[in-house]
């Protein structure tokens, strides 16, 4: 049976921090953002290839890790089906009037703890005068500040069961097109996606409810990517790990945390998806699927996390 197709696309990610003014500077003039709006403990920011009003929300808080995940139903339609599909679940919170950039929303819990919202309207960026592109195919101007990200990517998920998240969202239509397992067959990761993508959405198995790993932003080109790894180090922050390659997405990767302690991959070169039984592709943890080639293994030998 073929799963409803519920969602288009993966809309924002919302990140807390307990340095807000220093994590956005860092994302503004080392990754690229660009700010669209601020209000009370909150700052909007987007890729300037991003068509929204934003695709990350940083809010103050007292530690670091994931306010939620904001999704665009496929239409209006769609976004009444799954409602009634999540209230069928237990697991729906109800509506909310919106946030910035969207209209009301529909807030959930997913079974791995991740509070999430699912929407149909949205505002469209309006480039200000001065950044609007010749290409009438493009959000805004090129950034030539930092990094100059182009998109928000995808986002990586920790849960205490990779099976039953990856389950949850395949009744949402989202398609399963890779997974990690352990030499003994457990379930380790799931790589999803709704779009055309290598994935939206990962889900990795640390053992417990909530956890964040990473929000990913992509550039076009592999050199581009690594012209980043000069750009972080030559404003004085660190890599955590990469330039490498993983075999899961074969996506050409690095990662660094931001200064209020969240992971940020940059991602270039990730393979695209279209046939809708294409995988899911299944990998051993012995067979470091994480990297095609480089020094970095996100697991250890056992199947844990190395980096949570």
């Amino acid at each position: 049976m073929v799963n409803p197709h519920f969602l288009s696309q993966l809309a924002h990610v919302e990140l807390l921090s307990p340095k807000p003014e220093e994590t956005v500077n860092y994302l503004k003039e080392v990754w690229g953002l660009e700010e669209t709006t601020r209000t009370g403990q909150s700052v909007y920011l987007r890729a300037w290839g991003d068509y929204f009003h934003h695709s990350l929300k940083i809010t103050e808080a007292a530690g670091p890790g994931l306010g939620h995940i904001g999704w665009r139903a496929d239409s209006q339609g769609a976004l009444e089906n799954v409602v009634q599909h999540l209230e069928r679940t237990e697991l729906g919170k109800g509506w909310i009037d919106g946030d910035l950039g969207h209209g009301k929303a529909y807030q959930f819990i997913t079974p791995g703890g991740h509070l999430s919202e699912v929407f149909w309207d949205v505002e469209w960026y309006q480039a200000p005068e001065g950044k609007e592109s010749v290409w009438k195919n493009r959000p805004q101007k090129q950034v030539r500040r930092g990094i100059g990200v182009r998109r928000l990517d995808h986002v990586t998920v920790l849960t205490d069961n990779t099976t039953v998240d990856r389950l949850f969202y395949q009744d949402l239509g989202i398609r399963y097109n890779e997974g990690i397992y352990s030499d003994f067959g457990d379930e380790i990761g799931a790589w999803m996606s709704v779009s055309n993508l290598s994935h939206d959405i990962a889900f990795i198995n640390a053992g417990f409810k909530g956890g964040f790993h990473h929000v990913c932003f992509a550039v076009e080109s592999r050199e581009e990517l690594l012209n980043a790894a000069d750009t972080i180090r030559e404003h004085g922050f660190e890599i955590e790990s990469g330039p490498g390659k993983h075999a899961v997405a074969e996506g050409l990767n690095l990662y660094a945390i931001e200064p209020g302690g969240n992971r940020i991959e940059l991602y270039a070169g990730a393979h695209l998806v279209f046939a809708p039984d294409w995988g899911p592709k299944k990998w051993k943890v012995s067979e470091n699927p994480n990297d095609a080639w480089s020094t970095f293994n996100l697991f250890n030998p056992d199947g844990s996390l190395k980096y949570s």
